[in-house]
């Protein structure tokens, strides 16, 4: 019976993991060269942890010769993913790499980590899937912030990404932000959330006005009324993570 094909999902993840071996690990915002050491960092391909290949091959052989890319003897992350069209993105504060969608790791108010959210560009937008645990049960506000999260501190995210200069809530005649969600996070009994929302006019690329890369995702204490500016009087904010780019 014939193998099938290797699907992008997983040619992205043995690149990645690959170029993390290898020496010379460049992953990074736009213009920054971020070195690297394969056992601090982790990486992820479309959503997905990967692991680093073993350090010998099969039948306990080496490792074939490091890959090579424009003269060089290895393969830097993000000629990964121009090698197979994928996006790349680098999240300095966790020290982690991501492909094919831009992995968002959520921590509360304790730096205590809750999860994560995957974001995939698409046409028009960005698809956003969150995956969380540990949180209070009920509705919760979730916006995308103009700004990272520094030190832990979630005031540093300043207010929503708000390029057009419109007013919060997509019930407000004069709204919304294009980092608004149209629902509220609605948390399980239990303090689990899996839930799904897509970001209108959003996108992930470094130089556009309308890039959430770089950013944060606030989840705070109460629910978005979705009409009050300037944060739908949702209340406290109790969890985020910045968005990598």
């Amino acid at each position: 019976m014939a193998k099938k094909p290797l699907g992008k999902k997983h040619l992205a993840a043995s690149f990645v993991c690959g170029a993390v071996l290898f020496s010379g690990l460049t992953a990074g915002a736009a213009g920054t060269s971020v070195s690297a050491v394969v056992s601090k960092v982790t990486f992820f391909a479309f959503g997905e942890r990967q692991q680093a290949p073993a350090p010998t091959g099969h039948h306990n052989g080496t490792n074939p010769p490091a890959l090579s890319y424009n003269g060089t003897t290895y393969v830097p992350v993000r000629a990964v993913g121009d090698m197979l069209d994928v996006p790349v993105y680098w999240d300095a504060s966790n020290q982690a790499v991501s492909a094919g969608s831009a992995k968002t790791i959520v921590k509360n108010a304790d730096g205590k980590t809750r999860g994560s959210i995957d974001l995939t560009e698409e046409k028009d937008g960005v698809r956003v899937k969150v995956n969380l645990t540990g949180l209070p049960p009920g509705p919760h506000g979730i916006h995308i912030h103009h700004m990272p999260i520094k030190g832990g501190d979630f005031a540093t995210a300043l207010g929503h990404f708000n390029p057009t200069t419109h007013e919060h809530g997509h019930h407000n005649p004069k709204g919304a932000h294009v980092g608004d969600f149209t629902k509220n996070l609605t948390v399980e009994a239990n303090g689990k959330v899996s839930q799904e929302f897509f970001l209108e006019g959003a996108d992930l690329q470094p130089d556009s006005p309308m890039s959430i890369a770089g950013r944060s995702v606030i989840i705070h204490a109460g629910p978005d009324d979705q009409k009050t500016d300037p944060s739908g009087d949702s209340g406290d904010r109790i969890a985020g993570g910045n968005v990598p780019k």
